[in-house]
Parts: C-alpha cells; structure tokens; sequence
C-alpha cells in the first residue's frame, strides 16, 4: 500500500526552490560552472593546480608523496593519466590491452612471483586510480582525468601498435572518425567512469572528487585544418560522457589552438597556433554543448619561439584565450605550462608573469607542468629517492623561489590573503637569464613587476656590472609595447676594459618613484669572441646509425631511418614534404650522442636530391628565406630547440654537388654554437623546409661534436 501525502502550495514552492539552488550550485562537493566560473558548495572556486602522468602506475608511496606535497604547496586540482592502451613493459602497467580487455590478464598475475609493493608486479591502472582518488579525497584535492592521448605515451594515437594496428588505421588521425574506433574508446570510458572506487566504494560518477574527465590529451589533426572532425567527435564523445556522469564536467584537453586566419601574433612567431594547422578551433571547441570549459597549453619554448619573445608571446597566448572564454561564457583553464630547466628563459620570471595575467584576465585556474616528488624504485638501485627530471619541467615541493612562488599564487588563486612577495615589486633579468658565454653585441634585459596594493612604478633602470654601475651609456630603455627594459652590450668595444674570457657579473638596478631601489639577481657572462673548439666525437656513420629514430614529422612524414653506403655512409631518412606550409619538419633523434653533456658546437650535413626537390610555385617569404631550408637541433630534457632561423637558406641559394651515386643534390651545412649544459642527454635533428615539395630521402652525414678549448 502507497502512503500518498498531499502537497500543500508552501512545500511545492520549497521542492521548487530546493531545485533551483541544486541546479545553481551543484549536488555537495562537485564543482559545477555558472557562465565563466567554476563555483564548488555555492562559491566561486579558483586554483592553481598541477599535473602528474605517473599515478596510475607507481606504488602507494610515491602517490601519497604528489598528494601531500600538492596539499603543503596549496595546490587543489591535480590532472593525472587515467589511460594505458596496449601492456607498458616499462611500468609492467595494464588498463585495455586490448579492445574490450580491461585490468592485468589474469596470465600475467599467475605467471608473476614478485609481490605487489616490488618493481615488476603487474599493476592494473584502474586499481592505482582508485588509490589515488581515495587519496585526493582525504586531502580534499580534486582530479582532472585524461582517457586518451593523440601523443604514442601509454599506447595513445601516435602508437603503432595500439589504436593503429588494432583497427589497420594508415594514421593516428584515422582514429576520429573510425566507427570501431569511437565504439572501442567509448567502452573503455565507459568502465572506467562506472567503476566503483575498490578502496570507498563509491562509483567514479558519483564520487565529487573527479571534478573533470577529459577526452584526450592535447588532441591534434594535420589532415583536417577546418577543424570540422576533432570537432564532430568531441561533440559526439562529450554528450556520451555527460550521460554518464552528469554531475561531473567535461572538458577536450587540447592545447588551445585557434583558428585565426590574419592574426599576426607577439613577433610574427608561432602562427601556426593561430591558423588551424593543428586541426583544432578552440572558439568553435568551447561552444560545444556538453564541454564545460576550455582548456589551453603554453610551451613557447618547445613550440619553437624565439627565446627573447617567448615570455611576451605567452603573456599574449592567454589574454587570447581569456577573451575567448569571455566571449564563450565559460570557464578558461590554462590547463600545461613550462619552461625547461635547461633552456635560456629566466623561469621565475616566466611563471610569475604568466600567473599574474591569468589571475588578472580571470582565468578560472592555473595548472603548471609536472609536480613530481618521490621515487621509491630509485632507492633499489642506490638512488636519492628523488623523482628525476626527465623532461626538464619538474616541479618539486622544495622551497626553491619557484614553487615558492607558485604557492603564493595558490594562494592568491583561492581568494586567500595575498602573500608578501605578490603584495610588493619585484625585478628579474630576463637576459642574461643564466651563466653564458657572449660575443659581439649582447642584449641585456629586464622586467618590473609591480605589487597587488602597490602604486609604486619603476623610474629607472641601469646596468651594472661586477657590482658597479657600468660606463655611460649604462640606462636601459623601456620599450612600451614589450615591457621590457633593454640595453646592448658591446664586447667588441668594451674589449680593453673586459678582454676576451673576463667573466662579468651583470645586474639591473631599479629606481622607484618612491626613491626606493630593487636589483634582480646577477647572473655571469664569459666574453667569448675568440673562442676556439676541439673535436669531442664526430660521427661518420660508416658502419652504423648511432640509435637514430624517429619522433615523427610536422606538417611532414618520416617513412624510414636506415644506413645506407652511399657517401662512404650515412643515415637515409625517407621523407615526404608537402611543400604546402612555411614550416615542415622531421625530428631524428640521436640515442648515442651522449658526448652531447659536453658540447659547446655541433656541426651536421643534409643532402636533398635536386630533382626531388620543387620550390611553391606562388608561396614564399623573403624574410624567412623560403622557399627554402630553416634546419635546427633539440636538445633534452626540455626539447629545448637550439639554431632557429640561424641557417635559414634559399633552396636556390643552397650548394650543388654529386654524391657517389652520381646523382645531384643540394647540400646543406650548419654549424650550431650552443651553452654547454652537462644535463642534456639527447641530440635531436631537425631537416625542415618550407614552402618545399619533396618525396624522397633525406640523408644526414657527419654530425661533429666539440667542446671549447
């Protein structure tokens, strides 16, 4: 028997408003979106948050290290992996190994003898997320949870032997628009957003601290620049997740780039982010029905700008995307951002900078790359126990000026008091940013940052040098546009004062309008204009190919990497430029160069077959030397590109000669001088064209490595 009550018009009303306050701020504890703002229990919710790829595989320990050291830095949103497509022999982690397969095959556990806690044991992703959400939980830490990545990292598209080989795609792009494809990854995400949570018991849809899942890692589509199928499947594949976790948000994971056709962005430098090469329109992206917010990357460094533009350039590149998201109405996270240890940016300066006009242009949060802390595995093998950085980007809880300085803006992100250091100016040298050798005519930069409550501004800025003002003219100038203070630097002129191989300590110091003086820190130059270099290693490849691989092309492909005896032996990369675009790369990595730790030079050769070779007939820039060659080299960890627009040749410019074959080629030289840094590991080349048709081999000869004298 059914009790039924009568409802009077007072309790209609209350069931009404009760609703409408569920619908405005969201059942207890998920965050939610109202317009451009993430609100969490009825309140606006900002952050600075972090990003780690290693949760869903490592033991307890170095889980719970991430977790507590996000919690000590202020940080409350962590982004992490929640994907491993085919068995990753490297952390011996499952997730689907195959299409419709999901957790450790049980062959794997029955075949095993180590014990779950001991490198080696098969870890089942699902398993580790769990732990790792029970753990956010209790910390009151929020996740952001990728199920895919376009990069070959955990069997994502780029991966031969996943998604490629399961479904016989030709490319990782095939994926989109595959039917088998779309119905695979829908069953993954749909066990993995059903799943109940084996350490709460509390299913992943239900559980308010998975505050988002995303789709894919930074996405990408060369073969559509309309940006029309990365767009079909996030609309297709965001209604599915929306319908099963309605409380939770959705959200791409792409690197924000738009699809602005005329726009010159900061210097004329990385236009293909602003004109849909990558097959992705951030403004049509975030107007999808079922994504909540927008998200964006900023690597200006990896992404090839140059580095006295890169901090400004990226200043830019979030002001963009701020106005999108206001134009949108929806939340704007700037989801990745880094600069590399061992590049040439001054990174405190770069990341308070950043922070600063994200937390100005009202960016709902600020994710920087990677949080790592912990290494239980390393201690085995008579390690510190600290995670290494591998990629050049790591973030460590250790009271540097950095993380310092990201907690401060953690804190100023979550509407708590402004820290001192924000509160007040402060001063970087941009350049020199680290110790370097210079020659000729040297720029000397550098920034004022002025305080939350402060009206003081800067005056004056002047050079000094070896804790003394420097000669006349020793005033930087501010150059508005920029906001930067300048000066040059001339060690050619200055050689009877400082001769060759003098080490100057350099220095700006600020005069306020209130009378007060700040100085940045100092950092040394070596004048180097008669350096001289001996040979390290050169390799001929007579007999071998010194590990080459591929990482792949832009806008370009890599068909092979092989040896070949031609020319008494090189490396034949078989290629395939469209000649369609200003900027067609391919990227050959070098695994044996490590003399590269030790380098001050590199000097390396290409040979491009004449006859193979066809210039746009209508395309060209003059200032760019195209069409033409434009080679460079990427040193990591940090992929920090060394050499750009340093080479820069017309193809009708470029040397003839005949190889052994008796075939013509076009050759080309360069010669790379470069900051030695004993932490690069790896040398990777780079023959890019532009605006230069060519199907057929590229052979790279003679890479020479040299140390200074």
């Amino acid at each position: 028997m059914k009790l039924i009550k009568k409802l009077t018009a007072v309790s209609v009303f209350a069931c009404f408003g009760l609703l409408a306050s569920c619908s405005a701020f969201g059942a207890k504890g998920f965050v939610t979106v109202q317009k451009d703002k993430f609100m969490l229990d009825g309140k606006e919710f900002r952050f600075v948050g972090t990003n780690n790829y290693y949760m869903h595989y490592s033991p307890d320990k170095m889980i719970t290290d991430v977790l507590d050291d996000a919690q000590k830095m202020g940080v409350t949103v962590l982004r992490c992996w929640g994907f491993q497509f085919g068995p990753n022999a490297d952390h011996n982690s499952h997730g689907m190994d195959e299409p419709g397969t999901f957790g450790v095959p049980k062959k794997f556990i029955n075949e095993n003898t180590k014990k779950p806690d001991q490198f080696g044991y098969p870890r089942d992703i699902f398993e580790r997320l769990d732990f790792t959400i029970a753990e956010a939980s209790k910390r009151n830490i929020k996740l952001v949870i990728a199920m895919n990545n376009y990069w070959d990292a955990f069997g994502g598209l780029m991966n031969a032997t996943t998604w490629q080989k399961w479904f016989g795609l030709k490319s990782a792009e095939e994926f989109y628009t595959s039917e088998n494809c779309r119905k695979a990854y829908k069953e993954f995400v749909e066990h993995l957003v059903t799943r109940k949570n084996s350490y709460t018991g509390i299913p992943y849809n239900e559980d308010p601290t998975i505050m988002t899942w995303e789709l894919m890692n930074e996405p990408r589509n060369q073969k559509d620049t309309s940006g029309r199928t990365i767009k079909n499947w996030v609309s297709e594949m965001s209604a599915f997740v929306k319908k099963i976790a309605p409380n939770q948000l959705c959200a791409i994971g792409d690197e924000g780039f738009m699809r602005q056709p005329g726009f010159t962005p900061y210097a004329g430098e990385g236009e293909t982010c602003y004109n849909g090469y990558e097959g992705t329109d951030f403004d049509s992206l975030i107007r999808i029905k079922n994504i909540d917010y927008g998200t964006f990357h900023l690597y200006p460094e990896t992404w090839g700008i140059l580095d006295n533009a890169q901090i400004n350039w990226g200043d830019e590149f979030i002001k963009k995307h701020a106005a999108s998201g206001r134009s949108a109405k929806k939340p704007i996270v700037l989801e990745e951002y880094g600069t590399s240890s061992g590049g040439n940016l001054n990174r405190l300066a770069a990341y308070d900078i950043w922070n600063s006009t994200a937390y100005n242009e009202g960016l709902a949060g600020s994710m920087f790359w990677i949080l790592t802390s912990s290494n239980t595995y390393e201690l085995s093998e008579g390690g510190d126990g600290i995670y290494d950085d591998y990629d050049g980007f790591r973030i460590r809880n250790d009271k540097s000026s950095v993380s310092n300085l990201l907690s401060d803006y953690a804190s100023l992100f979550s509407g708590k008091e402004i820290p001192e250091y924000l509160l007040n100016p402060r001063v970087y040298l941009l350049n020199p940013a680290h110790n370097q050798d210079v020659k000729g005519l040297f720029e000397v930069s550098a920034k004022f940052m002025p305080g939350k409550n402060s009206s003081v501004k800067a005056k004056r800025a002047e050079l000094y040098i070896n804790g003394n003002p420097a000669a006349s003219p020793r005033t930087l100038n501010y150059n508005v546009a920029s906001d930067i203070y300048r000066i040059n630097f001339d060690t050619l002129a200055n050689a009877k004062t400082f001769p060759d191989g003098s080490v100057l300590s350099i220095k700006v110091v600020f005069t306020l309008s209130d009378g007060t003086k700040l100085e940045t820190e100092s950092n040394s130059i070596t004048i180097s204009n008669k350096i001289t270099y001996s040979v390290i290693k050169h390799y001929d490849f007579k007999n071998d190919i010194a590990d080459a691989s591929s990482l792949g092309g832009y806008m370009a492909e890599i068909k092979s990497i092989k040896h070949t005896k031609l020319n008494g032996g090189m490396v034949e990369v078989g290629s395939s430029y469209s000649g369609e675009n200003a900027w067609e790369e391919l990227k050959v990595k070098f695994g044996a160069m490590k003399e590269v730790a030790s380098a001050s030079k590199l000097d390396f050769t290409f040979y491009y077959e004449k006859d193979k070779a066809v210039p746009h007939v209508s395309k060209k820039s003059e200032g760019e030397k195209l069409p033409g060659v434009q080679p460079y080299v990427a040193f990591d960890p940090g992929w920090v590109k060394t050499g750009l627009k340093e080479n820069n040749v017309f193809l009708k410019d470029l040397p003839i000669v005949t190889l052994d074959d008796g075939k013509s080629y076009y050759k080309v030289s360069v010669s790379l001088e470069f900051q030695q840094n004993p932490t690069y590991t790896f040398v990777t080349i780079c023959p890019t064209m532009g605006y230069v048709k060519y199907d057929g081999p590229v052979y790279i000869d003679d890479v020479v490595l040299y140390k200074k004298d």
